[in-house]
């Protein structure tokens, strides 16, 4: 029973030590000792005037009122009771943007006594955040990412059929699509890394993956992209008709691009982009990587692998930024019906992914 009396004395005095701290801090902060001295002032002037001046009175009464006006500043509230219930367009109106930060900054710099620690949240967290929410198209929200891979397949190339991994996307997100100088988006094929490299760099390309077709390249290895891959783009639901791109100064690329007369809608819409491809028979991975956006509410990112073919294990880690104490959070999920095996990542329903993040998939034959 003493320990538990000593316990919340303990806190009863911690809490009147606190309140003497805000009492001290209120009656000796900025304004306070303006008005200290602004009323000390008042008071010699009110001493040294002559009673027989004939404006003595009006001249004291003045000081008097400026006095005590003085005084009321140092008791009253450095900041007014509504300004706790303002509205946010009132916020928006009212206060200019430069001492909105400064006060967010103030906010949160007084939940924490690490000073550089408190920089930090702001220089490399919220402020990057914040500044995503004035550029829309920098964040994307629940995004559904599904992976098909069947093992073992083959194409046809001219005459020759050779062996393959077939791989489909279904890529669905909610996001703005258009942005300051951009008249048109597009999905790609890259025969290299380096022009695949290229492609993270376009902010118009909104889906990209490498294809590497045995000893093709330049137009032949165009034109067999363009007659075995598939590439499909919906905006809230309606099809968009694309125009396969290949020309000789980007001869290690395929795009298909939104036609001239499709205007970017500039209110963020349900997306949808669907690719199908190959990959060459040694690739054993496959990674989801979202290098130039957040992620927000809920992700799912999920690979099926048919292995009819070629039985395999399948493995997955992931990689990503997020806050520690996210609630929620399902992360790595496995699934086996005997026609596929499948492997799923999800942040739950409320999260922030931040650039860089991704999933890894691979697979390995069965010993």
């Amino acid at each position: 029973m003493s320990g538990k009396l000593s316990v919340t004395e303990s806190r009863r005095n911690g809490r009147v030590l606190q309140t003497l701290r805000r009492v001290w801090s209120h009656l000796t902060r900025y304004t306070a000792r303006w008005a200290y001295l602004l009323a000390a002032v008042c008071v010699i002037i009110y001493a040294l005037v002559p009673d027989e001046w004939e404006i003595s009175d009006p001249v004291k009464q003045f000081v008097l009122i400026l006095s005590s006006v003085a005084v009321g500043a140092v008791v009253l509230p450095e900041l007014p009771s509504n300004l706790w219930t303002i509205d946010v367009e009132k916020v928006r109106n009212l206060i200019p943007g430069a001492q909105r930060t400064t006060l967010a900054r103030s906010l949160i710099e007084a939940e924490s006594e690490d000073q550089r620690w408190n920089e930090l949240v702001w220089l490399k967290a919220l402020d990057p955040l914040l500044e995503a929410s004035r550029k829309p198209w920098q964040y994307v929200r629940d995004m559904d990412y599904d992976v098909s891979v069947h093992l073992g397949r083959t194409l046809q190339l001219g005459n020759e059929r050779v062996p393959v991994h077939s791989v489909s996307v279904d890529h669905k997100s909610s996001r703005v699509l258009a942005r300051p100088g951009m008249d048109a988006v597009w999905l790609s094929i890259a025969r290299t890394g380096s022009a695949l490299q290229s492609e993270f760099g376009e902010a118009a390309c909104l889906a990209r993956e490498i294809v590497p077709l045995g000893t093709l390249s330049g137009q032949a290895w165009q034109n067999a992209i363009v007659s075995t891959c598939h590439a499909e783009l919906y905006v809230d639901g309606d099809r968009v008709e694309l125009i396969h791109e290949v020309t000789p100064e980007r001869p290690d690329l395929v795009r298909w691009r939104t036609p001239v007369e499709f205007e970017l809608p500039t209110e963020r819409v349900r997306v949808r982009v669907q690719f199908d491809f190959h990959l060459d028979p040694s690739v054993d991975t496959f990674p989801v990587i979202f290098s130039g956006y957040y992620c927000a509410g809920t992700t799912d990112i999920a690979l099926r692998l048919y292995d009819e073919n070629i039985p395999s294990e399948l493995e997955c880690d992931y990689y990503v930024g997020r806050a520690l104490d996210e609630t929620g959070h399902q992360g790595i999920s496995q699934y086996n019906n005997g026609v596929y095996r499948q492997f799923a990542f999800s942040t739950g329903r409320d999260g922030i992914l931040w650039p860089g993040s991704g999933v890894m998939f691979r697979w390995k034959p069965k010993p």
